[in-house]
């Protein structure tokens, strides 16, 4: 099993809308599940079953074999020379002197043969694979012939024992001649058995071909990887001790390509480690390895911008290594710690419409899970631009790209906007204004949001609507999104769909909800935004009060609605007036209701009694079935279950008290304010003033910094409370 890196974004994930986080809740922190997954077993025995430990075993068995073959055959050289040549040269006969120089020349001619095939073997995996594979082999029948015939030679002389001259001088030449033979015959046999035990390892068993598979290495190129570093392993253990080979391992064996290599070397290193690391086997030991090697991780970056032709493969490899190294929060800032990586990255947009651009998104969008890194993306020149260019779903020079590979660039590049429009406190206010001042930002959005002929467009939409909802975190950007042709008829036709279009779907309904978090958001402290969220409702609010009773978009309906009536402006104040057909279904959420539906129905409901007339309160508690009494205990009950600022609720109290002034203050207030001082409001009122905390005078937090102060606060309204109580 591998995990080849998959340009295709996860399917939408659908929460349900109370417990869904959204901008109006400070958050300490943003949560992120781990982008790289742990495999704590097979990391605790990645060195025990690395594939190519067969490899280096078997270089060690065969190193064993060379060299004591070539030590009995420096023995039977010095032998010959020494003893025989030297000290039986008159007395030996001329059949035995052709033989010893007949060897001597043979096991030169093998050893001669032996450098050379694995310098031949070892070029075989370069730039001439044809010419030095042929080359080799001619070394390699060399080298069989050499041994064959010393073989055959040497047991013939040794067979025979006819050596000649008198018994006297027979009698030690004899014996040096036995030995000298048994040598030559010693040290050639040694050399088969290690060629037949090389034949049938990588012959028969086909080891390198089982190794290369097992590492994912089963192309041209990572066969002849895994080939040269079974030579080198070899060479190493042979050139040094025979267990330096055995340190040896694939990864490390790349670094040392990429790093030191040639060209071509690096290229070979590079396919190697994007094979590794598309593996769940040996990726995660792979990612910590090139994390913690900085030489490695330059010249990967250094490889993103390689602009050849020709060098497309292996910048795609280099590609894939840093996308899947920047998934974790050190080695995504270790890669951005090397000069110039944030542009190396972005070389890989400026090309044809092609899975390089698709990487680049793809990496950028990685990176900009980390608050500092989004800092540096902002600041490179003309990134921002680029991504950018990327979202538009109809661009006119990506009109020849597949319509799948142009959706993947779209999906990716949102993805990356929405990263740097979340980002939190000064930084991301600065990237909000900055994407806002680009202007195809909003207009490739909208077009994003308009397409109705593509399929399966759920997520892009609500990358598209998550995006337009951070950015209306600033009020400039607000009112200019606002002020785009027909993006709020469209956001409104999503929130509150046809008929037609209304049966259930997990997808359609985040998209939904969403798309009710971006009005409200537009409708924050926006008159114009306002009375364009009432005209493309037609003139009315009828349809956010049927959405009341809608449990998927119950919360973000009365969000809305809140907003309209608290910030529309006098023009639109008849148009509100029908806000109070909803007074029953949001008197019985405030009844029953628990945490955000019954924070924003407080709130709406504070909102509605502006806009009823005397009686209509009284009519809409007996429709709902909610005495005086009832709604003036629920109150009190909510300022005592929420002792302390909520996080979840920031605003409850607020809307509470805004709620409770609303009451006192209508027609039916002196019951109100009876009921009210009877059940202890008055203690309540204290108690929340001295826990008045700065979370409850925002609209809107980015992270944990509150945005769009409030301009009445809680202790404003707790006094206000305090006058009107005291006062009944």
């Amino acid at each position: 099993m591998d995990r080849r890196v998959s340009l295709d974004t996860r399917s939408v994930r659908v929460q349900i809308p109370d417990l869904l986080p959204t901008l109006f809740e400070p958050q300490k922190a943003v949560t992120m599940a781990p982008r790289i997954r742990a495999s704590v077993v097979v990391d605790e025995d990645v060195d025990v079953a690395l594939p190519e430990r067969r490899l280096t075993m078997l270089a060690l068995q065969l190193a064993v074999l060379e060299k004591a073959a070539s030590r009995l055959g420096t023995l039977g050289f010095i032998w010959a020379t020494v003893v025989l040549l030297g000290g039986f040269a008159i007395t030996l006969g001329q059949t035995d002197f052709w033989c010893i120089t007949t060897l001597l020349l043979v096991e030169g001619a093998r050893i001669l043969g032996r450098s050379h095939e694995l310098e031949m073997q070892h070029e075989a995996t370069g730039r001439a694979p044809v010419m030095s594979w042929a080359a080799g082999r001619v070394f390699y029948w060399l080298q069989l012939l050499s041994a064959s015939a010393c073989v055959a030679l040497s047991l013939v002389r040794l067979a025979h024992q006819h050596y000649g001259g008198s018994p006297e001088a027979r009698t030690n030449r004899r014996s040096a001649l036995d030995i000298f033979y048994g040598l030559m015959l010693a040290e050639a046999l040694l050399f088969l058995v290690e060629k037949a035990l090389w034949q049938w390892r990588l012959g028969h068993h086909r080891l390198l071909e089982r190794v290369a598979e097992e590492c994912h290495l089963a192309t041209a190129c990572g066969e002849a990887a895994v080939r040269r570093f079974f030579y080198d392993s070899y060479s190493r253990c042979l050139n040094g001790s025979i267990f330096d080979g055995l340190h040896m391992d694939l990864v490390s064996y790349a670094d040392d390509l990429l790093i030191a290599g040639t060209h071509d070397e690096q290229c070979l290193g590079a396919s190697v480690l994007v094979a590794l690391v598309e593996s769940n086997r040996f990726a995660n030991a792979t990612l910590r390895r090139i994390g913690t090697s900085a030489p490695t991780i330059e010249r990967l970056i250094e490889m993103l911008s390689w602009k050849n032709a020709s060098e497309k493969d292996v910048r795609r490899s280099a590609a894939v290594v840093v996308f899947m190294l920047t998934g974790g929060k050190l080695n995504a800032l270790r890669v951005t710690g090397i000069p110039g990586a944030i542009e190396s990255v972005a070389s890989l947009l400026y090309a044809d419409l092609d899975e390089l651009n698709l990487l680049g998104l793809s990496i950028l969008n990685k990176l900009a899970h980390e608050h500092d890194i989004c800092d540096k993306i902002g600041k490179t020149r003309g990134l921002l631009d680029k991504i950018i260019s990327y979202s538009s779903i109809a661009n006119e020079q990506e009109a020849a790209a597949p319509a799948v590979m142009r959706l993947k660039a779209v999906k990716q590049s949102l993805r990356v906007v929405k990263r740097l429009a979340t980002t939190t406190g000064t930084t991301g206010k600065l990237l909000r204004r900055e994407l806002c001042d680009i202007v195809f930002t909003v207009s490739n959005i909208r077009e994003v949001l308009q397409q109705h002929h593509e399929k399966d467009l759920s997520e892009l939409r609500l990358l598209a609507i998550e995006i337009l909802t951070s950015l209306a975190m600033d009020d400039e950007s607000r009112e200019m999104i606002g002020g785009t042709g027909g993006l709020v008829s469209v956001l409104l036709a999503m929130f509150l769909p046809g008929k037609a279009d209304a049966a259930p779907d997990r997808q359609k309904d985040a998209v939904r909800v969403e798309a009710g978090e971006a009005l409200a958001m537009l409708a924050l402290d926006s008159r114009a935004n306002c009375g364009a969220i009432i005209i493309a409702c037609g003139c009315g609010v009828g349809r956010l009060i049927e959405a009341l009773s809608d449990p998927v978009v119950t919360i973000s309906a009365a969000r809305i609605l809140r907003n309209l009536c608290t910030y529309a402006g006098e023009e639109w104040q008849l148009a509100l007036r029908g806000v109070t057909a909803g007074a029953i279904k949001v008197l019985r959420n405030i009844m029953v209701q628990k945490t955000k539906l019954l924070n924003i129905s407080l709130g709406l409901a504070a909102q509605m009694l502006r806009f009823m007339q005397p009686g209509e309160l009284r009519a809409g508690l007996a429709t709902a079935g909610v005495t005086d009494e009832a709604l003036a205990r629920t109150l009190v009950l909510v300022l005592r279950e929420y002792s302390r600022p909520s996080m979840v609720v920031p605003r409850i109290r607020l809307y509470t008290l805004e709620l409770a002034i609303a009451l006192m203050r209508s027609p039916e207030g002196t019951r109100f304010v009876a009921h009210f001082v009877e059940l202890g409001m008055e203690r309540e009122l204290r108690r929340v003033a001295e826990t008045t905390s700065g979370l409850e005078c925002f609209n809107v937090f980015s992270g944990s910094v509150g945005l769009n102060r409030r301009a009445v606060g809680v202790r404003s309204l707790v006094e206000s409370a305090k006058e009107l109580v005291r006062r009944g």
